[in-house]
Parts: structure tokens; sequence; C-alpha cells
């Protein structure tokens, strides 16, 4: 069901590398021009994903209609990638565990006491996490079972909706954190947009994406059920740009699997320039895709080796946490106490 949804594409057109007129515009952009990067997903299941030759960024197209995505995020999505419609202990144990390094990110820039709304936030751990540091936490989560959960577990404001369809009100966080979800959404710029919208001035918007030029990733390992959407920081930066928003930080981690943004809104924004900033992004992220293609399974196995390696040692540690305590909030504590 999940993949009759999102493979929506027919076959034509599919060529890697062939030029084509996309049928959903590039959100940066609004132009059509794009080339054909993958023709499969890394089930083998049809998915055509193609780069704007104006902007390099890389999209899935066509893209699934709004309210199949909508019902995939509240119904399905959980059962399909953890198997499970809460979360399992060991996950709680990792939740945990990067609830702490976020609410660390979240000290560098936003001082105690500040309103903090996460997008996506799926149980509710970073929640728990950054009230007990001092900030006023809330979240919306699409997922009614989870949104249920963090609710019931961990004492935190949580509403079950969908980032469109939330109403915020205007200028009311001092910061808005989104990991790992943008990619997820229909209409990314819309979004950011909206997530600016409800930001105060001075406020930040905290985010994280997967990036397409990661070293790591199989090539075709990429392109997979749900993300929509595939960022550099150039393309970051574009959107930004385009919501007003002022970059602070724009890197990657060492493998260049993420990619991290940290954005300040300002009561006098930027002028719109976003052509500048994709200036040569297409040609520049075009060849890594192609060298990825052809190469990176040559260049990088030994990256992919440790990845297995940290995954393992990830779940053995994850495994003895979950059964060193019986309660989801004291694992929640035990595990950032543990790391602090």
């Amino acid at each position: 069901m999940a993949h009759r949804v999102f493979h929506a594409w027919d076959g034509t057109a599919g060529e890697i590398g062939s030029e084509i007129t996309a049928a959903a515009p590039c959100p940066i952009s609004g132009d059509r021009a794009a080339v054909v990067v993958s023709n499969r997903d890394r089930r083998g299941y049809p998915l055509r994903t193609v780069i704007s030759k104006t902007s390099g960024l890389v999209y899935v197209d066509p893209q699934p209609p709004e309210e199949a995505i909508d019902d995939f995020y509240r119904h399905s999505y959980r059962l399909f990638y953890k198997s499970s419609s809460v979360p399992k202990w060991k996950h709680t144990a990792r939740n945990a565990l990067i609830a702490s390094q976020r609410v660390e990110k979240l000290n560098q820039f936003v001082p105690k006491g500040a309103a903090v709304l996460d997008i996506g936030t799926g149980s509710g751990e970073l929640l728990y996490v950054g009230q007990k540091h001092g900030y006023q936490m809330q979240g919306l989560e699409v997922d009614q079972a989870y949104s249920q959960f963090g609710r019931n577990q961990y004492g935190v404001l949580i509403a079950n909706t969908s980032l469109q369809a939330a109403e915020l009100p205007p200028e009311t966080f001092d910061a808005v954190t989104i990991f790992h979800v943008l990619e997820h959404l229909a209409d990314p710029l819309g979004a950011m947009r909206k997530m600016t919208h409800t930001l105060k001035i001075g406020g930040h918007l905290i985010l994280e994406v997967p990036n397409v030029e990661s070293k790591d990733a199989c090539f075709a390992q990429k392109w997979h059920l749900g993300h929509l959407y595939h960022f550099n920081c150039v393309t970051m930066a574009a959107m930004a740009n385009r919501c007003g928003l002022v970059p602070l930080v724009l890197a990657t981690c060492g493998g260049k699997n993420h990619t991290e943004a940290i954005f300040i809104k300002v009561a006098q924004p930027p002028p719109v320039d976003w052509e500048s900033i994709v200036a040569g992004n297409f040609a520049q992220t075009w060849a890594t895709l192609q060298y990825q293609a052809r190469w990176g399974w040559r260049d990088n196995w030994y990256a992919r080796l440790d990845r297995v390696w940290h995954k393992l040692s990830r779940n053995i540690r994850e495994r003895l946490s979950a059964f060193s305590e019986p309660n989801r909030r004291r694992l929640v504590d035990k595990v950032v106490e543990e790391r602090t």
C-alpha cells in the first residue's frame, strides 16, 4: 500500500541522465527543467528522482498527493519503518541520547526559559529533556499513537497534527526545531515560511536533513520511501533566503551524511537572491552524484563497513540500557545522565 501511494511514477521519461520537463516544479526556482538521477528506490521499486537544472535541488517526481502523504504518516509510517505503533525500548534509549545532543545545540543559541516548538517530535523525548533543562517545550506530531505515547509517558505538550494543518500564531516562539522531517514534506518552502512566521524576531530555526552528497551512503540507498526532497547546504541556504532568514550555521557532519542548518529571523530580511546562492550548484551536485553512482562503492566501502559496526555497537548499547530500566522516564533520565 505504502509503495503504491508514494511510487506514483508511470515509468515513462525515466532514463538516467535524460533531460526532462518534471511533473512537479522545483520549490526553490519554480522551474521544471530537470535531469533524471535515479529510477528506482532502495528496495527496487519504481521511483523517479530528478535534479533541478536551475537550483540543483534533488526531488521525487512526480510527487504523491498531499492527502496520501498525510495519511501515510498519520497511520502507516511508524509501522513501516519501526515495525511498532509505539517506540520500542531500544528506540527510547536511542531517542534519549539524541535528545540530549539536540538540547546541547539549543543551549548554544537559545536562552533557558525560551519557548521552543519541535516539528515532528515523535514520542516526545526531546520535549521531556528540553523541559528538564529549563525550556518551554511543545511539539507537533502527526502520528496519533506516538503523540499519545509522549503525552502519557512524559507529560509533555504534543499536538496531534501536521505542520501544514497546525494553526501557529505569529511571532510566538524563540526557536523552532525540525530534525529529519523537512525532507518528508510535500511543500518544504511553504513549511519553512510557516515556521519563520511563528518565530519571534531574533528567533532561531534549527534543522537537520540528510545530505544528498553523503559519502557514506551507497548511491542506490539514497532514494527511498518518504524522502521527497534531498538537500545540500546550498539548497538549504536558498530556501532560507526565500523565507527571509539569515544563516548562522551551514555544515555537514564528518561523512557528509547530514546537513545541519541554524537560521535567525531578523527585523530586516536580507534581499531575495536565491539565484546567486544556487549558481553552479546543479553542475557540482550532478557531477558528485554521477561519480558516486559509478565509483562510490570503491571509494567508500570501508566507511560502510564502519557504519555497520557502529550500528551493531549502538544496538547492543541500546538493548543493555533498555533492559536495565523498566520505566520510560527513568530510562531517558539514565541515558542523559550517563552521557553528561
